[in-house]
């Protein structure tokens, strides 16, 4: 997994670098404009016709040293300042891209590429003046076709939360110096960064924080599944049951199980109301069904003891897809109750969230995976840094998967970032695929022997949220992003999952 950093540990980090070794600041900020000139040269060599744009603080230090080192290999460089450097750094590299000639850019001049120099990950307000009309010169000269590279981080992104101003740079490449930010793998950070590189410049391991967030790729889902026995049965593979659905909302739980099956769950159970059985005998003819008393299409208090016998023996359960908020608090408090891990979403969470007793109820061996939206009313307040909110969902007394375009996962005191995925995800439907999925794992897990419960659960949920995503991508692959749904996340599951079976 690749290691990713908060702005506030990489302030800390370079500060006990520079107090441990008695490194000069100046020297770090050499690297850093070294890399990124490297980077530079890398891929669209010299000859180049290159703009610097550069602030007043430490970013723009590594634009004006930037452009001296280019300017070294044979590009055209020309500096863009929105205004005097402040910090002594900054002043210095001035001071010497001058020395070397470097001129300001002249007004009709068109670059072949933009060096985005202008704030760094302290920005906490939109650009405005100067640095505004910059930003949007840049972004309309990459429309016409030129290249831009951001030092570190695009101007305008909340390094932290992935939250974009407006405007904010769009680029080609980051390059982002020792460890990526957590804020380019976030929210509109996936959109405005293009591709990311993170370069070393040199702080030993002994500075680097203690804990850092992680971001999963294919093969650390992957990895995570065991082989299977040539000689396994389905009692071997878990017992899924999954308490969902009501009228008008059947095919979420049909989603629901249908993921599940195609993850590998040895048996899955579908509780829902009488009158959706036939609609999840049919469109879910490998999931056995137990039919459930029900109320207004939901369903009904007379549930509660039945969804307790039906909880036996079960590996584990999902709570919520399809199920409305007419459904019965008590089936809920059934669930919370039985000691069976289990994974609550959707309707299921606003259920708990409006009633403080559920709430109070939820265990390290629960499961909650909301969208921001329902994050929000289970906490009872906004949400907006995706990596402390998931936390402050796990102080609820359980496991947690906040759901977003990048899905955070707290395992153990580490924040787990899965950034697979695409734009054909968004449609209705997709997070209950990502639902059975994660059940389907917990059951096989618990099946195992393994305890379903703090770290393990959380792993299964990362694991589960990972191949989600990559079955959302090979899904788009083959429809495109406005044709397929999430039917074609499901049918897509075992593709992602292929290769990986003993």
């Amino acid at each position: 997994m690749k290691p990713l950093i908060t702005p506030s540990q990489m302030r800390a980090m370079e500060q006990r670098y520079f107090t441990g070794t008695g490194t000069a600041s100046i020297d770090l900020m050499e690297a850093a404009a070294r890399a990124l000139a490297d980077a530079i040269l890398r891929r669209w060599g010299s000859g180049l016709r290159v703009a610097v744009a550069c602030g007043p603080g430490g970013n723009g230090g590594d634009g004006y040293a930037c452009a001296r080192m280019l300017r070294a290999a044979g590009c055209d460089c020309a500096l863009c300042p929105v205004e005097p450097p402040r910090t002594p750094d900054a002043v210095e590299n001035r001071r010497r891209a001058v020395a070397a000639g470097i001129p300001e850019l002249a007004p009709e001049t068109a670059p072949d590429l933009w060096v985005d120099a202008l704030y760094g990950t302290g920005l906490s307000r939109a650009p405005e003046g100067a640095a505004k009309a910059l930003i949007l010169r840049m972004n309309a000269d990459r429309a016409g076709g030129a290249k831009v590279v951001a030092a570190d981080i695009p101007s305008g992104l909340n390094g932290a939360t992935g939250a974009a101003f407006s405007p904010c740079v769009r680029a080609d490449l980051t390059l982002t110096f020792q460890f990526a930010k957590t804020g380019l793998y976030l929210a509109d950070g996936l959109d405005v960064c293009g591709e990311i590189e993170a370069a070393d410049i040199g702080i030993p391991a002994g500075f680097h924080p203690g804990s850092m967030a992680r971001l999963m790729d294919a093969g650390d889902a992957l990895d995570a599944l065991p082989p299977r026995p040539r000689n396994a049965h389905k009692g071997m593979n878990g017992h899924l049951l999954i308490v969902a659905g009501s009228l008008g909302m059947a095919g979420a739980a049909a989603l629901c199980a249908l993921s599940a099956l195609r993850s590998g769950a040895g048996l899955v159970t579908v509780a829902c109301p009488e009158s959706t059985v036939p609609i999840l005998q049919t469109l879910a003819p490998c999931a056995m069904c137990v039919p459930l008393p029900e109320a207004n299409g939901a369903i009904s208090d007379a549930a509660a003891p039945v969804l307790a016998e039906a909880l036996r023996g079960k590996s584990a359960a999902v709570c919520g897809c399809g199920l409305s908020t007419r459904a019965s608090a008590e089936a809920v408090r059934a669930l919370l109750e039985s000691g069976v891990p289990t994974l609550f979403d959707a309707d299921g969470l606003n259920l708990i969230a409006a009633e403080a007793s559920l709430k109070a109820l939820l265990r390290p061996h629960h499961l909650i995976t909301p969208h921001p939206g329902e994050a929000a009313r289970l906490l009872g307040r906004r949400v907006a840094d995706p990596i402390a909110d998931a936390f402050a969902l796990k102080q609820l007394g359980c496991q947690a998967l906040l759901k977003g375009a990048t899905t955070v996962i707290p395992v153990g005191e580490t924040a787990w970032l899965s950034a697979s995925g695409c734009a054909g995800m968004a449609k209705g439907g997709s997070g209950d695929c990502l639902s059975g999925l994660a059940g389907s794992l917990m059951a096989q897990c618990a099946a195992s022997g393994a305890a379903m419960t703090g770290e393990a659960l959380a792993r299964c949920a990362a694991v589960a949220s990972e191949l989600h995503g990559q079955a959302g991508e090979l899904a788009q692959g083959r429809l495109g992003a406005r044709g397929m749904c999430a039917l074609d996340i499901v049918e897509a599951l075992p593709r992602a999952l292929a290769g990986h079976e003993g």
